[in-house]
């Protein structure tokens, strides 16, 4: 490490959720002369995950859903780039930038705040064929994927054709997936009002999971309703169930069957950062760093494990949730510790309770369960878009999302493409199919 370093360097690397506000309670806990902060990410913004899938299909600006790093911190030294190496006994962090020039900085204290990627299991046709939904990419070009898929079902005069070209398949009945089938399923079916060919009879929407009940991490009541809900305006549901084999046109259960379908979205779990596996730090068997209470590692003096790549023990010894909300906190506590090891106090553990789970349904519809209470219907759906609203960092941007949202309340959306994707037009064969620019054929966005 660099001898002419005056103050402590603290590099956080990840700028998700764990990771910006990590930095964020640092600018404002600790004094300038005490320490450097610096945070490296790929982008030079953060993801307001829950958001991405309205921003998707339309109901929400996509750029409303991102929060710009540079805005959002103000002292902090903010870098560029995709990591390469970190160097645990060096202590510096290897990046590459946009224009393939490499930087390195030194560390006192490191904040792995990685996060994870989609889960891939030896599925064949997966990488393929399969569509992912982790990035605001992944949502909006789905949705011209959606689009560019009705507009040859229009054009389509075979009745089974035409309903195989809009059927999606959804695998994980878990918040993501049960997300996507009900606001995918309500954009579809509302599009059909402007194509006169295609009439909500060819909309499929199929969501298939391995275990018994959907959102099996709520209550049963909760995943009842959801359930019943999404049935009842037409999603159908293959429980115990999974998908063994992709193919272009179809997806084959394994139960036995095969669903003729163009479109296969998999959001059946995650998986750590690649990167982890090539540091000398405690994992667990799935790969995901093994933290401390107070979210320090117990092998490697002044490197802090926070948000999805990190098992975080709640004070019973269980995880803490891999969720946006638990992601926050852990940021802020990890910034908390770092404070007081550079002032000589002992840290202290995180103790956090979950304020509640909240799952949209589409259709103005959604459950919830929030501090103990069940709620179901409109009111959840209220309560989740009030909760995410609050949560928007900047007043403005809280404002452009309520006028989204009022907007979208009044008006019927545009079924428009966004342009952005150089999408392959599913009639001209298989060589094309699912061509993308930052979606589909698994392309290292996660």
């Amino acid at each position: 490490m660099s001898k002419n370093i005056k103050l402590p360097q603290i590099v956080i690397v990840g700028g998700g959720f764990a990771g910006a506000y990590c930095a964020r309670t640092l600018e404002k806990s600790l004094r300038r002369d005490e320490a450097q902060v610096t945070i490296i990410n790929r982008n030079n913004y953060f993801a307001f995950t829950p958001l991405l899938i309205e921003a998707g299909t339309g109901a929400l600006e996509p750029r409303h859903a991102l929060v710009p790093l540079r805005r959002f911190l103000r002292l902090a030294t903010f870098q560029t780039g995709s990591v390469t190496n970190i160097d645990l006994d060096g202590r510096e962090v290897h990046f590459r930038r946009f224009d393939g020039s490499e930087g390195v900085v030194p560390y006192n204290h490191l904040v792995l705040a990685l996060g994870s990627i989609t889960r891939m299991p030896d599925v064949p046709g997966l990488r393929e064929h399969g569509f992912g939904m982790k990035s605001l990419a992944d949502a909006v070009a789905l949705r011209d994927r959606a689009v560019d898929l009705l507009e040859v079902a229009d054009q389509t005069d075979d009745v089974d054709r035409r309903r195989a070209l809009l059927t999606f398949v959804i695998v994980g009945g878990n918040y993501t997936g049960v997300e996507i089938a009900g606001e995918f399923n309500e954009f579809l079916t509302s599009a059909t009002r402007y194509y006169r060919n295609v009439s909500r009879d060819d909309i499929r929407i199929v969501l298939v999971d391995h275990e018994e009940r959907i959102l099996h991490t709520l209550d049963e009541e909760l995943s009842r309703y959801a359930s019943e809900r999404l049935q009842q305006r037409g999603v159908q549901l293959h429980l115990k169930n999974t998908v063994t084999r992709i193919e272009a046109h179809a997806a084959e259960l394994g139960h036995g069957g095969t669903i003729p379908a163009w479109t296969v979205i998999w959001a059946a779990g995650v998986a750590p950062n690649p990167l982890l596996s090539n540091l000398e730090l405690e994992c667990d068997e799935r790969g995901y760093l093994v933290c401390q209470a107070d979210l320090s590692m117990k092998d490697r003096e002044g490197v802090w494990g926070i948000g999805d790549c990190a098992i975080n023990p709640d004070p019973h010894g269980k995880p803490y949730a891999p969720t946006a909300q638990h992601a926050i906190q852990e940021g802020r506590q990890v910034a908390r510790n770092i404070c007081r090891v550079l002032r000589k106090q002992p840290t202290e553990p995180l103790v956090y309770q979950s304020r509640g789970m909240m799952a949209p349904l589409g259709q103005h519809q959604a459950v919830a369960r929030v501090f103990g209470c069940r709620f179901s219907g409109l009111p959840a759906w209220f309560l989740w878009r009030t909760f995410y609203l609050l949560k928007m960092p900047g007043i403005g941007r809280k404002l452009r999302v309520m006028m989204d949202w009022t907007l979208d309340w009044f008006f019927r959306r545009d079924y428009v493409q966004l342009g952005i994707h150089r999408t392959h037009h599913p009639g001209a064969g298989d060589a094309g199919d699912a061509e993308t620019v930052g979606v589909g054929k698994w392309n290292g966005n996660g």
